[in-house]
């Protein structure tokens, strides 16, 4: 009887199968992050109406440093990511075991570390931002911890492409925020309620994700592993200081030189426009993980970007035009009349987010395969926008026009500095590119000479698959 030979996967098909199943999980995630959203948004709502302007700004502070904060979470978010994406390539579920279990204890200690700075230093930080107490700072450091910790075990469901899983974790923080959150502060808790539902929402998502992702066997962590995450984390690094910059600056540059009254105005601006980036996230957490795995593969990867950017231009227009024709009017009836003349403050606003959304859409593309020249041009726009806004701190209509010029000066070098990464790669593709692996934690690596390029990975299928750190445009 003749033997049947194993049928080649058709690798058309394959994209195509995973171009579904990306969309499938992208309107998935999409749609948690919009539940999520929207009902972070109700607490706000609750909060503008039950708090003056200078309590809710000081609530939307205690936010805005949490975002801060966001920064340390989405890097270890997007290690994990990447990492677990490459794992799964290779079927290594032992190295994403360790690769987390190695990531979280970092954030336990970077975790307690913010804390204590929160919580110590929470008097300085008071009369720092003119914040009427001290305590809301104290609490938010409680949560820290546990923060940081989740932040991996969404990183792990990210790169293993559990969008399912990964949205209820959004939904799950966002009911518990709200929930304790609106309850205390109606009992008269005020800005101390509000970071309290903060801080357990932090508690319940860890709760959430450790029970998600379990407790699978993890090995200890070779040192070309430990070598490959600390590569990576630079670039991260870059990214999100960058990130954090752009999306926080004009709200403290705003708190700290406006007046009480007219930065709440302000943070009611920048807390609603900002929505378009947060929206935007959910496209970058779907094809984050994607690229990095089609990069894995050899494959092509700006289709995704392609899509991706053009999911992002619909909500930035849809948002503009919405925020132009009813934001002073949902606003003024939402939060009351010291809002109601701010539609067109807000459309620029949300326009602004819409380009940075993009630009930095297309920075965690490049990211997503270890490249980091993008990221250090978005940088130069964080400190472009922090430039202009010192310029402009006297009036809300001023920090809003500094940052619409910023943003659209980084899209447009984000997008010179993409083509011109693509033509690096083009030239580097007819030579061999480096050879560090991702090995698994309980694999001795061998040595460089004996490590399979992807020029000849085709013909070394029995080698675990590599995760080569790739040459950095």
């Amino acid at each position: 009887m003749a033997a049947t030979l194993p049928t080649k996967p058709d690798p058309e098909a394959t994209t195509a199968a995973e171009g579904k199943a990306l969309a499938t999980g992208g309107a998935v995630l999409a749609g948690a992050m919009i539940v999520a959203n929207g009902g972070n948004y109700l607490l706000n709502v609750v909060l503008g109406r039950w708090l003056t302007p200078a309590e809710f700004a000081d609530a939307n502070l205690i936010v805005t440093l949490m975002l801060l904060v966001t920064a340390i979470a989405v890097s270890l978010q997007l290690m994990a990511a990447r990492f677990a994406g490459v794992n799964a390539v290779a079927d290594n579920a032992e190295g994403t075991a360790s690769l987390a279990q190695w990531l979280e204890r970092r954030a336990l200690i970077v975790g307690v570390l913010v804390a204590a700075v929160l919580a110590l230093g929470s008097s300085f930080w008071s009369e720092l931002f003119n914040s009427a107490s001290a305590w809301p700072f104290v609490i938010l450091g409680i949560g820290m911890p546990f923060y940081l910790i989740q932040a991996v075990g969404r990183g792990v469901l990210q790169g293993e492409l559990a969008f399912g899983p990964l949205a209820a974790t959004f939904v799950v923080e966002m009911l518990v925020r709200v929930g304790i959150g609106v309850s205390l502060v109606a009992m008269g808790l005020g800005v101390e309620g509000a970071t309290i539902g903060l801080t357990a929402s932090f508690l319940a998502v860890w709760l959430h994700v450790r029970i998600l992702t379990g407790k699978p066997t993890a090995l200890p962590m070779t040192g070309a592993a430990r070598t490959a995450l600390a590569r990576y984390a630079g670039p991260v690094a870059v990214l999100l200081f960058g990130q954090i910059v752009i999306n926080n600056g004009d709200v403290l540059i705003a708190k700290r030189f406006l007046e009480p009254e007219t930065a709440g105005v302000y943070a009611a601006i920048a807390l609603v426009g900002r929505a378009v980036f947060f929206l935007s996230w959910s496209v970058a957490t779907t094809l984050f993980p994607a690229a990095a795995q089609r990069e894995e593969r050899g494959e092509d990867t700006n289709g995704l970007l392609y899509a991706g950017l053009g999911v992002v231009a619909i909500m930035g227009v849809g948002f503009v035009a919405g925020a132009a024709l009813l934001g002073g009017t949902v606003l003024g009836g939402v939060f009351g009349p010291e809002y109601a003349d701010v539609s067109t403050p807000l459309a620029w606003y949300a326009f602004a987010t819409a380009l940075f959304a993009m630009a930095n859409l297309i920075v965690s593309h490049h990211l997503s395969m270890g490249r980091q020249q993008p990221a250090w041009v978005l940088v130069g726009g964080a400190l472009l926008q922090t430039v202009l806004l010192l310029f402009g701190r006297s009036s809300i209509d001023s920090l809003v026009s500094a940052q619409v010029v910023a943003m659209t000066i980084l899209l447009a070098a984000v997008t010179v500095s993409h083509f011109l990464s693509m033509g690096s790669k083009s030239k580097r593709s007819k030579s061999k590119g480096s050879k560090t692996k991702l090995w698994k934690s309980n694999d001795p690596a061998p040595p460089e000479s004996d490590v399979p390029s992807r020029s000849d990975h085709s013909d070394r299928s029995n080698c675990s698959t590599a995760s080569p750190e790739r040459s950095h445009s």
